[in-house]
């Protein structure tokens, strides 16, 4: 209503006889074409276009470079390290903060994937363990599996972690579910292809 009165009330002045007015005739807005909207995406349109004519060219050596490449540029530094950690074959206990509900809602995730794994790779960042374990599973580089029970002592090391407890202290019923974390296939094949090792000492990728 502001804008039509604005406009509307400049149209009277200006029909006036021998009425004049200093201010800028208002300019109607630019209207975003088609046309617009589909130059700005034309970029993502090639690059799409790239690759699949790449995927009909591409041998399975190269296919698979360009797969681990993409993973690996994806990593941060800290995520390298418990990759590294993980390629030994080891399990290592994680567990999920939860708070229970009697709702019928469901358990409400307040910390998902926490693992003693980032201490003892010793990452930097030791309260985004969580994240980094989310991220390797979401990457096809580790997999979670159940609780392990020979990992009993590890478990409740896990419990006293400072990004555990501060996640407790903020619910009513916190609950804890134990899981554990692995390196999986992909991840072992990723490993052996990337790690920083002499080529003579490093074993062949899996096909």
């Amino acid at each position: 209503m502001a804008g039509w009165a604005a406009r509307t009330g400049y149209e009277l002045v200006t029909l006036i006889p021998g009425v004049e007015t200093s201010e800028p005739r208002p300019r109607s807005q630019p209207t975003l074409l088609a046309g617009d909207a589909e130059a700005t995406s034309h970029p993502l349109r090639t690059r799409m276009a790239e690759l699949l004519a790449e995927s009909a060219e591409l041998g399975r050596d190269e296919a698979r470079r360009r797969l681990y490449d993409a993973v690996v540029r994806s990593l941060v530094p800290d995520e390298a390290r418990v990759l590294q950690l993980l390629a030994h074959g080891e399990r290592y206990p994680t567990t999920d903060v939860v708070e229970s509900t009697f709702l019928g809602g469901g358990d409400r995730v307040v910390v998902r994937n926490a693992s003693t794994v980032g201490r003892a790779a010793g990452v930097t960042l030791t309260d985004a363990v969580p994240v980094y374990v989310t991220r390797l599973v979401a990457f096809g580089l580790a997999e979670l599996g159940p609780e392990d029970r020979t990992l009993s002592t590890q478990y409740e090391v896990l419990v006293a972690d400072e990004t555990v407890v501060a996640a407790a202290r903020t619910l009513r019923r916190p609950r804890f579910v134990r899981g554990t974390v692995r390196i999986s296939r992909f991840g072992t094949s990723l490993w052996q292809a990337c790690s920083p090792k002499p080529p003579e000492a490093e074993i062949p990728a899996t096909p």
